[in-house]
């Protein structure tokens, strides 16, 4: 008679070891629905099978079934939230936070950027992380802003500069080259959510040259995060997507460079002005952290952790009144 052997279920470290992501984008994940998860005492586990299936594509109701409320036990509560658009430095300096001797938590919500703003202007983020581009002043993210936060006094610092592009399966075996390839017949495409700065620079592309997005195959297809965009091509679910490049890195995949852009965060000077600001001013600012940034592969942090633009003191006083 065989013994059938179960493994033992996973850690949070086990699992994102697996998935090549960092633990706050797994509790991501789980929040989401998106990984099945189970309490043992107050700790959380992840069953192996489950994360096979992840990996494999299945959908949620064909996993197997785990009775959980596992996520209630991810720290939610947190001190210090930012609301806006994912990039794996975002995840990395939470990290930075979390494991150094803060006096705060800082509690990541991947919104995409124009909700990023949206959320700061009604006081409902500390600070957004933003990257969108515009045509007509051909800037990023200070038009929107200057629209998004009329009247309010902000500070914008540079988080990264990053290489965005076609995310693609390793060897690229479809020969995926340019922004052309967008709407080649047969070719299964994953998207961005709505309001993302990733789907607005996607849309302005088609705009400007007048295609109909519904030529398109996978166009309404919709993932939140660059994680989420690779790993739908690590799954064979779609055979291309925007991303960044270390979300292509970290999946093992192929990648085609588009373009390269600013990716700033923003924050109201009411909240600038809090010590915990300045904390993350120090880390933005530190060796270890530009380090931990270049060890991934397209970023640049020559910008990194200094001011783009501040509102004028004159400003600041009226903006109070």
């Amino acid at each position: 008679m065989t013994t059938i052997t179960e493994r033992p279920p996973l850690t949070p470290e086990e699992a994102a070891q697996i998935l090549k992501i960092s633990r706050y984008t797994l509790y991501e994940l789980i929040k989401r629905g998106e990984i099945p998860s189970r309490r043992i005492g107050r700790k959380i586990r992840i069953d192996y099978d489950s994360l096979m299936h992840y990996l494999q594509g299945d959908s949620v109701d064909k996993r197997p079934s785990v009775s959980s409320e596992a996520h209630k036990d991810i720290p939610l509560e947190h001190d210090f939230r930012f609301v806006g658009s994912h990039d794996l430095s975002i995840e990395l300096l939470a990290e930075f936070l979390n494991h150094a001797s803060s006096t705060f938590i800082m509690k990541t919500d991947f919104k995409g950027s124009m909700e990023g703003l949206i959320a700061l202007y009604h006081r409902e983020a500390q600070f957004t992380g933003i990257h969108l581009w515009d045509e007509k002043a051909q800037e990023y993210n200070l038009p929107f802003i200057e629209h998004l936060l009329f009247g309010e006094a902000y500070t914008v610092v540079n988080l990264v500069q990053r290489a965005q592009g076609w995310i693609v399966p390793a060897g690229n075996p479809e020969n995926i080259k340019s922004w052309e390839d967008i709407t080649r017949k047969g070719l299964r495409f994953v998207n961005r959510q709505r309001g993302s700065g990733t789907r607005l620079r996607i849309a302005q592309y088609l705009f400007n040259n007048e295609i109909p997005a519904k030529q398109i195959q996978g166009y309404d297809r919709e993932e939140k995060t660059h994680l989420g965009v690779a790993l739908k091509i690590a799954n064979g679910e779609a055979d291309f997507g925007i991303g960044i490049q270390s979300a292509a890195q970290r999946m093992g995949l192929g990648f085609v460079p588009l373009f390269k852009e600013r990716f700033d965060l923003v924050i109201l000077q009411e909240t600038a002005e809090k010590p915990e600001w300045q904390q993350i001013m120090t880390v933005l600012n530190s060796a270890a952290f530009h380090r931990a940034i270049e060890q991934q592969v397209g970023y640049d942090t020559s910008l990194t952790g200094k001011v783009i633009y501040d509102t004028p003191q004159f400003f600041r006083v009226k903006s109070r009144l």
